[in-house]
């Protein structure tokens, strides 16, 4: 709204009728880009020249990908550029000092989203480190927020024990994946549809490490900071029977 209210002030200020108002949010890139479009459009369907004016260069581009665009309605003096921070108006008349100001804010405005994506990146590093699992619970946890209004996940008391069944009755060696999912319905046990539990649901869970305290990302393995289901021991059984199932027979 303060943006809004400066560039409205502004706009009277250079005797511009202002014909439409955006307030692009940043929650999604792809809604971003959606209203970026829908500018764009309305600049080009124009019959007489726009100005288009933003509190400051990173408000309309992240990136040089959009600079062609722009930059070819401001030669045909269809656009004007009003970068009200900077003080800067680009338009087809503007001189490569200016020019070089506008790719200036540009590259700043890039510079800013790749050191947001680094520290995202290093955020989750350290929370890999932590032993935090980021993403969905699996089966047998769940997401809970704690009082600190950090989200965090903790065993499901209601599922845990069909997890504990699962292995422990694959690891007699006198099971398959379709008799454990047809042992789970019979105790009750549904998917989030209502429906019975399918064999690759049971492969699935036998064969995440997650249940013993380790944790499976992009094909690396950290240990968790989250109580585990069963032992490592009852883990390796679990494995060592299935590899042995998937053997051809002699």
């Amino acid at each position: 709204p303060s943006q809004v209210r400066r560039l409205t002030e502004y706009a009277v200020k250079k005797q511009l009728h202002v014909e439409h108002t955006f307030q692009i949010t940043e929650s999604s890139s792809q809604e971003t880009r959606k209203q970026f479009d829908e500018i764009i459009t309305l600049i080009k369907k124009s019959k007489e020249p726009l100005a288009l004016v933003t509190d400051t260069v990173d408000r309309l581009q992240r990136s040089f990908r959009e600079t062609p665009i722009l930059d070819e309605m401001r030669k045909e003096g269809k656009l004007e550029l009003h970068f009200l921070r900077e003080g800067l108006i680009v338009n087809k008349n503007a001189n490569s000092s200016q020019l070089m100001q506008w790719d200036i804010g540009v590259l700043f405005a890039s510079s800013y989203v790749r050191q947001l994506s680094d520290n995202v990146k290093r955020s989750k590093e350290q929370s890999v480190k932590n032993g935090e699992w980021s993403a969905r619970a699996v089966f047998g946890y769940k997401n809970v927020t704690l009082p600190s209004n950090q989200k965090s996940i903790e065993v499901d008391p209601e599922n845990a024990p069909f997890v504990v069944k699962m292995f422990e009755m694959y690891a007699t060696g006198t099971h398959s994946f379709k008799t454990i999912a047809q042992a789970m319905t019979a105790l009750g046990l549904r998917n989030g549809n209502g429906n019975n539990i399918l064999p690759s649901r049971i492969e699935v869970t036998l064969k995440n490490p997650f249940y013993h305290g380790v944790m499976r990302i992009k094909g690396e393995y950290h240990p968790h900071k989250y109580p585990p289901l069963i032992s490592e021991e009852l883990f390796n059984q679990v494995q060592k029977i299935m590899k042995g199932h998937n053997k051809s027979p002699v």
